[in-house]
């Protein structure tokens, strides 16, 4: 990998991590408003974001191939960090009161460095010889 990959593709793996982050937050915080238990506004951003993402990075982030196994390994990674999503989100939300305009952020924030990791491994599928 060229040294301009190694800068490049963390970078935008940030701008769209920044664009589906924003997404994320407005539909969690639009459906608190909307009187939306967080549990089910945590699976609507999921079915809503995920698709995109999974677009977005194969394409853009890690300049690989659309496939069918790469789509499923993301939606499986994804499916993980949804769970630690809604955990961050029930701890900060549930638990301890914070209103979703300050836990949907922080949960936010504590899955960027996962979701990277999840990403480059579910796009990244390596070539069978």
């Amino acid at each position: 990998m060229s040294a301009a990959a190694v800068i490049r593709t963390p970078a935008r793996y940030l701008v769209i991590g920044l664009g589906c982050a924003l997404l994320n937050n407005a539909i969690l915080i639009g459906a608190d408003m909307a009187g939306l238990h967080y549990t089910a506004a945590t699976l609507l951003t999921f079915v809503t974001t995920v698709p995109i993402a999974y677009f977005a990075h194969a394409t853009w982030t890690f300049s690989a191939s659309l496939s069918w196994r790469g789509f499923y390994r993301f939606v499986a990674g994804s499916m993980s960090s949804l769970l630690l999503a809604a955990g961050a989100v029930a701890l900060a939300r549930g638990a301890m009161g914070l209103p979703m305009m300050i836990a949907a952020p922080l949960a936010t924030v504590a899955m960027t460095i996962y979701n990277y990791l999840m990403a480059r491994w579910a796009v990244k599928v390596p070539q069978r010889g």
